[in-house]
């Protein structure tokens, strides 16, 4: 085998090596956020009108919104902020969120982790709405 080609291939292994090693880190760093993730149980019976604001960090995906709450259901969410890597989609889930007046809804496919951020961030905006109701 002549040294060009044995140069070649080890260049493209260790590179090789390089993208799994930085695969399975980021696989492992979606896993563990996605598992750190709380996500708010609210009565939406007892919720209070107005707008409340929830974000939440799950290291590559980083959202914040703005939920509308009135009589008791969400009225609209904004998303203020979405740092989402290749997760864009699942900002289609604030439709689903708001049908259901709940964040128990299915995930994106294909955008678990920015699905799950959002319906936490929802989530933490609503216990805000929740406190205020509770105390009236």
């Amino acid at each position: 085998m002549k040294k060009g080609v044995k140069v070649f291939l080890i260049i493209a292994a260790a590179l090789a090596a390089v993208i799994l090693t930085a695969f399975l880190i980021m696989t492992n760093s979606s896993n563990k956020a996605m598992q750190a993730m709380v996500f708010e149980s609210v009565d939406m019976a007892r919720t209070a009108d107005g707008t409340y604001y929830g974000e939440t960090d799950a290291g590559m995906v980083y959202v914040k919104v703005a939920v509308t709450v009135e009589n008791h259901a969400i009225n609209s969410i904004e998303i203020i902020e979405h740092r989402n890597g290749r997760g864009a989609k699942a900002e289609s889930i604030t439709g689903d969120i708001i049908a259901h007046n709940s964040i128990i809804v299915d995930d994106v496919s294909g955008a678990t982790l920015s699905s799950k951020a959002i319906r936490c961030a929802v989530g933490k905006a609503l216990k805000q709405s929740f406190e205020k109701g509770v105390s009236q």
